[in-house]
């Protein structure tokens, strides 16, 4: 072998070992379980509440009945199988009692779709829609 070679063989063989002790094990394996059990409880929340939201529905006047039919009117399956249904979005934003029904309606529409009211309407909308939804929101009283 050349001396290089050897001298390479040499400096692997003194190295030192980096070993992780068996507490720093349990602590990383502790973590991840944590993790999963935290994660895997959440979706069953998530899921529970989805489907307690779905079964109250139902319920004309429930605030996950207006949920739902906003829902239905962001996917919309129109002539084209495309868009949004503006007129029964406002039409079912206008039927919205009050401001405490909205509010009710916000964390149903959370609750269903894991994502908030107000950014679905700002991604769905143009900036005039937007603009007409959010004046039908605030005038609730």
């Amino acid at each position: 072998m050349a001396l290089p070679t050897v001298l390479a063989m040499q400096a692997i063989k003194q190295r030192s070992k980096v070993s992780i002790g068996s507490t720093a094990i349990s602590v990383l394996l502790a973590t991840g379980l944590g993790a999963v059990g935290f994660f895997g409880i959440r979706a069953l929340v998530r899921k529970f509440k989805r489907d307690i939201r779905e079964g109250q529905a139902l319920n004309e006047g429930n605030p996950a009945n207006f949920a739902i039919r906003l829902v239905m009117a962001f996917e919309n399956d129109n002539a084209f199988g495309w868009g949004t249904d503006e007129e029964a979005l406002f039409r079912t934003l206008e039927q919205i009692p009050s401001a405490s029904m909205m509010r009710k309606v916000q964390r149903a529409y959370r609750d269903l779709e894991g994502i908030n009211l107000a950014a679905d309407l700002q991604s769905e909308l143009t900036t005039e829609e937007f603009a007409i939804a959010n004046e039908i929101i605030n005038s609730k009283r």
